[in-house]
């Protein structure tokens, strides 16, 4: 019997997680869960309106389905971004306490590719996000040295770091 894993993926906006992650599900058979796609599902769209509220409601709820999935025996892929070790550090220690390994996977591009995909976006969240981009990337922690993560860029190389 193969051992769950708990996958976690980081990155920022339009650096290819949710691509990534669809492949690395379909690929391993784990669970995918995006918790952007969960607050589409599972909220009006007034509640939308207040989005940071929503993200971390979603998260909750998918630490659980994660929890759920991964005791059951199939692993899981986190699609959330994971922008701050704080998050990074949670997905650790429930990977210790569930006895599972964990895997970090860095999805990482150029900031002119990032750009670019995110206009190519559609929306006032995509605008938004265009316009607050310098703003928003003093918000993210790429991986720090000690955290062991496999990095994907946008030239397809896989690195460790």
């Amino acid at each position: 019997m193969t051992v769950p894993t708990l996958y976690i993926i980081q990155g920022f906006l339009g650096a290819g997680k949710t691509t990534y992650s669809k492949s690395l599900a379909d690929e391993t058979g784990a669970v995918r869960l995006n918790a952007d796609e969960y607050c589409e599902e599972n909220f009006s769209e007034s509640e939308l309106a207040d989005w940071d509220r929503c993200f971390s409601a979603s998260i909750d709820a998918l630490w659980l389905r994660a929890e759920e999935e991964l005791k059951t025996g199939n692993s899981v892929v986190l699609d959330f971004g994971f922008w701050d070790r704080t998050s990074r550090d949670h997905a650790r220690v429930q990977a210790e306490r569930l006895g599972v390994p964990l895997v970090h996977v860095f999805v990482t591009a150029p900031d002119e590719v990032l750009k670019a995909r995110i206009a190519r976006r559609s929306g006032p969240v995509a605008e938004n996000n265009l316009r607050k981009f310098e703003d928003l990337k003093g918000f993210f922690e790429p991986p720090h040295e000690d955290e062991e993560a496999v990095v994907i860029n946008t030239s397809g190389n896989v690195t460790r770091t």
